[in-house]
């Protein structure tokens, strides 16, 4: 294959000519893809209704939290609605059983 072609004939070509020439060359910095490993605030929704999301790509300047709960309590903490903490996985209920 040119792959094969290129880490053998090539493989400590510096330019990166020859990778480049491939159908579907790899590139230095991939496109990520799938959900971010922390929560920001959802600026984009109205406070009264929005919540924390993981969604790339992550806005410049937003806060950012290890988790969801920790996000709602310091973004959200005194929204009334509980649409944050309505959001969880396993969001807590007002008569826990």
């Amino acid at each position: 294959t040119m792959l094969e072609c290129c880490n053998a004939e090539y493989g400590g070509q510096i330019s990166g000519a020859c990778i480049s020439m491939l159908p579907s060359p790899p590139t230095a910095s991939p496109t990520e893809t799938g959900d971010l490993d922390v929560f920001y605030p959802d600026t984009d929704t109205p406070w009264s209704e929005a919540g924390c999301i993981n969604t790339r790509p992550l806005p410049s300047g937003r806060p950012t939290f290890d988790t969801m709960l920790e996000c709602c309590n310091a973004e959200y903490g005194g929204q009334i609605s509980g649409a944050c903490i309505s959001m969880l996985p396993s969001p807590p209920t007002a008569s826990p059983t």
